[in-house]
């Protein structure tokens, strides 16, 4: 069921009333950025917004995250979730609002996140008689990918157990007042991963007395690469990537010890267990090659997130009727980033958006250090998400009615 057209002409009044705040909003967080289970100023904020919208909730889901719920109907639960932590990088960019504090900065759109969700909750608050309950899960740590686990792990479905989870991020490729998605996975799984060379030292004139760990580290590298392009079948996705190694201190010794940090990027389980397989079986191989020992870890990471068709679609469905359908884009493929929204989507039914949010006057992407966004993407999201979410709440009402 759509959301009835009187619900959704107040939503429209409402957002085009909150918008300045909004952006004010996301501009506070722009200038005082905060890094993962740092954001304590952050989180303040956002509880002092839940205060002022009568809204209840409860803090200390993974440190500083916070969790609020609006009671309505009969109808189910439906959550929204946005993340807020920054990045440690230095804005090279110069807005009006540029960040204030060395070394970080919000490089990922999570400040205009935290906007959305609370323009979504200032509406809600004000819709007489919700048909369900709404849910909003604000969390910190996306950007090492252990947010989400931690509020988890700290009860957040025990206080409050979703039905479904909505979850969204801003895509500068789309412009403002467009919103993207994939039918399938969203967004790729992440496994990190170190691994330890371990050779014998000695003068790199008598490399015979020694066992060289930079060149086993080199053949294991190299190996690494043929996983994808000799065992992953060419339509699925994966990406081996060793981003860093370290090992020697001087030009002419070979060392004890190499080290490399890597990590495992696929959009299937299956193939995520194929290339972790297979990157423990050819460092075995390379270790007996060069008669040395090799040490494989994988750190925790997070599964992909995979859209739940039925809940998707009428999301998809609620767009197109809100924004037209020529500002809905069916995204060709999903994206090889990662988003610990998985850790939600694996549990509950759920859909996952992309909100257009490209900045005509730059050329620039996520995770770069001149970032900025065109900040009409925050009213966009906030109609969408908030037609979507009394959508679903009615959708299931009726499906349970009629079961």
């Amino acid at each position: 069921m759509s959301c009835p057209p009187e619900i959704v002409a107040i939503i429209q009044k409402l957002n085009r009333q909150i918008t300045p705040d909004l952006i004010a909003i996301r501009r506070w967080m722009h200038e005082n950025p905060e890094l993962g289970f740092e954001e304590i100023e952050t989180s303040g904020m956002i509880q002092h917004e839940l205060d002022k919208a009568g809204v209840s909730w409860q803090g200390g889901f993974g440190k500083t995250g916070v969790c609020a719920t609006i009671d309505g109907g009969k109808g189910p639960c439906i959550a929204l979730r946005a993340d807020f932590d920054a990045l440690p990088f230095q804005e090279t960019g110069n807005p009006a609002y540029k960040s204030k504090i060395p070394g970080k900065m919000h490089a990922c759109g999570h400040d205009a996140h935290t906007a959305i969700i609370l323009g979504v909750v200032r509406i809600l608050s004000q819709i007489d008689l919700l048909p369900g309950k709404a849910m909003f899960i604000f969390q910190p740590a996306e950007e090492v990918l252990g947010g989400a686990r931690a509020m988890l792990e700290d009860g957040l479905f025990r206080y409050c157990d979703p039905d479904v989870v909505l979850g969204y991020h801003n895509w500068p490729p789309l412009p403002a007042g467009t919103i993207g998605w994939h039918p399938t996975t969203a967004f790729a799984s992440s496994d990190p991963f170190d691994i330890v060379v371990k050779g014998k030292s000695g003068h790199g004139a008598h490399p015979h007395f020694a066992k060289d760990p930079i060149v086993a580290a080199g053949a294991l590298v190299a190996g690494l690469q043929n996983i994808v392009s000799r065992e992953v079948a060419p339509l699925n996705a994966a990406v081996v990537t060793v981003g860093s190694i370290h090992g020697g201190t001087a030009r002419n010794q070979i060392p004890d010890i190499v080290t490399l940090e890597g990590a495992v990027r696929t959009q299937s389980e299956d193939v995520r267990q194929l290339v972790k397989q297979a990157i423990f079986r050819i460092s075995e191989g390379i270790a007996q090659q060069f008669d040395m020992e090799i040490e494989v870890k994988f750190l925790q990471g997070v599964p992909p997130v995979v859209n739940t068709p039925e809940v998707l679609a009428k999301v998809v469905e609620t767009a197109r009727h809100s924004l037209g359908s020529e500002n809905v884009i069916e995204l060709p493929q999903g994206t090889m980033g990662s988003e610990d929204f998985a850790e939600y989507s694996n549990l509950k039914p759920s859909a996952h958006l992309r909100i257009g949010s490209q900045h005509k006057a730059l050329n620039t992407m996520l995770h770069r250090s001149d970032f900025d966004l065109d900040e009409n993407c925050i009213p966009t999201a906030v109609q969408v998400l908030c037609e979507a979410m009394i959508s679903l709440m009615l959708e299931e009402s009726h499906a349970a009615s009629v079961a």
